[in-house]
């Protein structure tokens, strides 16, 4: 009966038990172990930003309102696939992850 199920579709169904699919359920292997690190990172990313405008725009920063920050983050996330074939490296498979990147890279992104 399992011969043919997926890991992912096994551990789901038997192994996760009612713990939320996107969290890390603490089991080896567990698939959504980097989703949950990957959302951790993507706080602590939104964190620092808050903590960098705190006294207002950032210097290091080259968008200094938040619709020029917003109109960076768009275009970045429109080019991000192109930004990864550039550096030879994937795209990560955990979005958290690309979006954290894509908020950071928005603050100088032009």
């Amino acid at each position: 009966m399992f011969e043919g199920m997926h890991f992912v579709c096994f551990h789901y169904e038997f192994e996760h038990r009612d713990t939320d699919p996107d969290d890390d359920c603490g089991l080896a292997g567990c698939p959504s172990a980097p989703a949950a690190r990957g959302k951790e990172r993507l706080l602590d990313t939104l964190r620092t930003l808050v903590g960098e405008w705190s006294d207002g725009p950032p210097a290091n920063w080259d968008v200094h309102s938040l619709p020029g920050y917003l109109e960076a983050l768009a275009w970045w996330l429109g080019d991000a696939d192109d930004y990864y074939a550039a550096r030879k490296v994937a795209m990560p498979s955990d979005s958290w992850t690309v979006v954290s990147a894509a908020l950071r890279a928005a603050t100088v992104y032009q």
